[in-house]
């Protein structure tokens, strides 16, 4: 048996309608009964409901782009199971190497093939969940966030959440249960070599790391079989747990407003005292006392208010949304494949593309179909077609980021083939490429890669830019700060158009965070030509 990703076959398939629903953020596509749709929906609500008891909205990944969800009716995957049974047999004689894992000889071939039950796949501006769902063994009840599922809310959120809260965060959820209106957080399983040695009192905890090192992410030494990176981590989830605890939860405000400050700035004691009203010395002793309880005691959070989701309405899906957002995930499947069944990727290219095309030969417009058409070209290395869909779906109307951003990547390719030697861009061509990334840019999630392309258009513009022109770029360098070659890019751009002390900050920031042995070369070398010049 191999596991592949969900498949969707094409509308050929007898069984019930595709159905739809539309919630804050949120688009379903169902072909199961709407009976099982509503719970699912009603379910995923509560659930998400529950996880922000835990970390609020604002410290998630913000998507201007609503997520999809789409459920398929176990009855119908025997007939889909066959077509893959096909798809790897046809494949094999294409390629007889191996796929994705190593087998002996001895191990009897792959006859069949299954579906993972439930996945979800990303793109840089929007994700998709499939699930095919057994109508006779749905506990809805007891469906919940996978831990990647949340890992990818906090690691993705902008600007960068710090790595203690998201560290603490994910080592609580290991150990978390979110049922009916209630979050519980399990016994602290605090390991025992980090327990004291005292023969006064073995419940005590070790000595913790001093806050000031904690917060700077500076590792303790190794105790016993636990070594520094753990260590670190343990003390994480135990101050985040200390945070969350406590009658009428004095500190939990409090430690969602210290984690969104240190996500933008660097982290004093005066910050945290601005936030938890006490200072570093009396917070360790407080979490030294609170540890013994927090291994024996669960930390429940519940919901107050009304329990119920927003009102949606279930109705058939039209065409259009059908191909949008089936097509979408096919899409993201073909990136999947190409890591894992490359041999595969094609066939499910070719599947993606039929169901766009579907829509589109039936005469539709759509934006956001012609978006989702034109990434899938992007993504099939097919510029022109991309460009003209993305071109369409702009004239259109409003695109998801990442749309804007291929759109203005594409419009500067062909500028830049267009140009003769070294020849700069006029002031409308700079508006031309410029207009999407400011599109992309007013939307969630910020996307590294507009303020990369605009500090790339003024680097070819005949006209030079004003300091509140090259302001964008120091707003992505905040969000972006371990972008080596945007602030790089940004600090030299500033330096070369009259503003050093811009570009002295940028330098800064650059010799803290790069990585690469070259830029910070290049950074070295321009603080020493800025020091210069003063």
């Amino acid at each position: 048996m191999v596991s592949l990703p969900p498949f969707l076959v094409e509308e050929t398939l007898n069984g019930r309608k595709w159905r739809y629903a539309e919630l804050p953020g949120v688009e379903v596509l169902s072909r199961c009964a709407d009976d099982i749709t509503s719970r699912l929906i009603e379910t995923q609500e509560r659930v998400h409901r529950l996880f922000a008891l835990l970390v609020p909205p604002s410290l998630q990944l913000d998507l201007s782009t609503p997520h999809a969800l789409i459920f398929y009716d176990d009855d119908i995957q025997p007939e889909t199971q066959a077509m893959l049974e096909r798809l790897l047999r046809s494949s094999a004689a294409e390629s007889p190497a191996e796929p994705a894992r190593s087998r002996s000889a001895a191990s009897p071939p792959r006859t069949s093939a299954k579906f993972l039950p439930n996945l979800w796949l990303a793109d840089r501006d929007a994700f998709t969940v499939f699930s095919i769902v057994r109508d006779d063994n749905l506990e809805a009840d007891r469906l919940a966030l996978s831990q990647d599922y949340v890992s990818y809310l906090l690691v993705n959120r902008t600007p960068a959440l710090p790595t203690w809260f998201t560290a603490g965060i994910l080592m609580l959820y290991e150990n978390t249960a979110l049922e009916r209106g209630e979050l519980t957080i399990g016994r602290l399983a605090w390991p025992d070599d980090l327990r004291s040695s005292s023969t006064e009192n073995a419940e005590a905890p070790a000595a913790l790391q001093p806050l000031a090192a904690f917060f700077a992410g500076e590792l303790p030494p190794r105790r016993g079989a636990i070594d520094g990176p753990h260590r670190w981590q343990w003390q994480a989830a135990l101050f985040v747990r200390w945070a969350l605890d406590g009658k009428d939860a004095p500190r939990r405000a409090a430690l969602w407003r210290f984690a969104e400050r240190a996500a933008q700035t660097t982290v004093t004691e005066a910050l945290f005292r601005e936030c938890f009203g006490l200072g570093y010395a009396t917070a360790l002793d407080q979490m030294e006392e609170y540890l013994p309880g927090a291994t024996k005691h669960f930390l429940t959070l519940r919901l107050t208010g009304a329990a119920a989701p927003p009102p949606f309405q279930l109705r058939d899906a039209t065409f259009v949304e059908v191909a949008r957002i089936k097509g979408d995930w096919e899409r993201m499947e073909v990136n999947y494949l190409r890591s894992h069944y490359p041999q595969l990727a094609p066939k499910y290219l070719e599947q993606a593309q039929r169901t766009l095309a579907h829509a589109y030969e039936r005469g539709t417009r759509d934006p956001r179909l012609l978006a989702v058409t034109g990434l899938c070209d992007v993504d099939a290395n097919n510029n022109v077609a991309a460009r003209d869909h993305l071109e369409a779906a702009a004239r259109e109307g409003e695109l998801r980021p990442r749309a804007w951003f291929e759109l203005a990547r594409l419009r500067f390719a062909a500028l830049s083939d267009s140009a003769t030697g070294n020849e700069k861009l006029s002031a409308t061509q700079v508006a031309s490429v410029l207009q999407p990334l400011f599109k992309a840019r007013a939307l969630h999630p910020p996307l590294p890669e507009v303020y990369e392309l605009i500090a790339d258009v003024w680097t070819r513009s005949a006209a030079a830019p004003t300091r509140l022109h090259l302001a964008v770029l120091d707003e992505g360098v905040r969000l972006f700060p371990h972008r080596d070659q945007l602030v790089l890019h940004a600090a030299e751009l500033n330096a070369q158009h009259g503003f050093p002390d811009a570009a002295s900050v940028l330098v800064d920031v650059g010799l803290r965070f790069a990585r690469d042995a070259a830029v910070r070369e290049k950074l070295a070398a321009l603080r020493q030509r800025l020091d210069g010049t003063r």
